[in-house]
Order: C-alpha cells, then sequence, then structure tokens
C-alpha cells in the first residue's frame, strides 16, 4: 500500500464528482474550478512519515482542504510575481495560497484518529473504500456548498468586515483589524464598488510595516477608488 494507490482510488472516486461540479483542472490530488473573478481549489492533503509519526496515522491517512483564490486581490508577494500561480496558461493557486480557506471534516468516528479533519487509512487500507466514499458524501454535501459564500466580490467584503471569528469553518484572511485582513477587504470593497471602504481599508494596509514594501502601489489603487 502507498499513496499511488490513495491517488488511483480520489481519481476514481472523488474525480467524477468535482468535474460534475465544474472542477475541469486537476493533478492527483488538487482540483481547480475556474471563474471570471476567483479560483476555487480542493486539495487532498497527504502526511510525510515525520508528521504521520507525530499524529499516529499512515502516510496515505489525507485531510481534505479548501480554499478560494480571488482574482481581484493583488498577488501581495512582488518579488515573486506570482509565478508560482500559473500552470500554463491557467492560474493554478496552492490551497495554502488562498485568502480564503477551511477544510472537512469526517462523518464516523474512528477510534484509530480522533482527528475528525483527518480521514484515516489504515496500513492494510482496508478501510479505504469506507473513507473515500465518505469523503465524497462530505464535498458534496458539506464542500462545494461551502464555495458559494464568495460569489460576489461584496459578499468576500462582508466577511472581512465582519467582525466575528469564524475560525472554526473559515480562516486564512486574519484577525480581525490586523494589517493582512485589511489588504484583502480594501481590494473586496473596490471590486464590489464601495470606494469609500476600499480607501479607508487600504491607507491602512499600507500604513503598517507588513506593506512597506508595496506601499506606493496600495496608495495608487486607493486614490484610483476615488
Amino acid at each position: 500500500m502507498d499513496s499511488k494507490a490513495v491517488n488511483l482510488a480520489i481519481r476514481s472516486e472523488i474525480r467524477p464528482l468535482l468535474r460534475g461540479a465544474g472542477f475541469s483542472r486537476c493533478t492527483a490530488r488538487t482540483f481547480w474550478r475556474d471563474h471570471s473573478d476567483r479560483v476555487d481549489v480542493v486539495n487532498f492533503q497527504s502526511f510525510n512519515s515525520y508528521n504521520a509519526g507525530v499524529l499516529g496515522i499512515t502516510t496515505y491517512s489525507f485531510a481534505i482542504n479548501l480554499g478560494c483564490y480571488l482574482r481581484y486581490i493583488p498577488n501581495r508577494y512582488p518579488i515573486e510575481g506570482g509565478a508560482d500561480l500559473r500552470e500554463g496558461d491557467k492560474i493554478s493557486p496552492k490551497e495554502y495560497q488562498c485568502p480564503m480557506r477551511g477544510r472537512l471534516r469526517r462523518s464516523y468516528l474512528d477510534k484509530a484518529c480522533a482527528d475528525t479533519q483527518i480521514w484515516y487509512i489504515d496500513p492494510r487500507a482496508s478501510n479505504m473504500g469506507k473513507a473515500l466514499h465518505d469523503a465524497r458524501m462530505v464535498l458534496n454535501k458539506d464542500g462545494i456548498p461551502w464555495f458559494e459564500q464568495f460569489t460576489s466580490p461584496r459578499s468576500v467584503y462582508d466577511i472581512l468586515a465582519n467582525q466575528d471569528e469564524q475560525m472554526g469553518r473559515l480562516w486564512g484572511f486574519g484577525r480581525p483589524g490586523s494589517p493582512i485582513r485589511t489588504y484583502f477587504a480594501g481590494y473586496a470593497a473596490k471590486a464590489s464598488g464601495l470606494y469609500q471602504e476600499a480607501e479607508a481599508n487600504l491607507v491602512h494596509a499600507a500604513s503598517t510595516k507588513s506593506f512597506e514594501l508595496i506601499r506606493e502601489r496600495i496608495l495608487t489603487d486607493a486614490r484610483r477608488t476615488v
């Protein structure tokens, strides 16, 4: 048993569901769905031998990560230039490169693994069918609908402007008032036509040390909203 067998099982059990939902591009463990203003990402995370040992699981167990990459928020690392996001003529962000992130939970109890965010595969893979079937059901019930909250820049701005914490189901954009959150909120507001909110957030982000390398670019973008 190895990860290649899990990859084949993912392709057989999961790929038809996601393809039917519009995820038309994929590698062995990552799926992308393209929109004009965003890219949705589903990733089946594997575990290296060290992490698997710490967690007490096999290396071919998996977690399911979700991400939404927003095209209207500029890459904040200009030195990288965003080149690592591209795969041919498409933007192919990794889940961890997305400002909106989440993780699914399996629907059944497993005495061998208390963490419900991990689908444990035993050493003989005797439960792989059960795990993949549950992963497909959870993706269909919870995973695909998760992306509906990002269907417009305004809905994204409302999430970012909300001061309530949502770490149980959504993360990646920082705590309320943090530089990164105000940066994201500024560009989401700008894309929504909320120009006063955009300017206030972008000017605030530009004033912080976190964005000193691209301060002038942010301030220029803030002025363009007026």
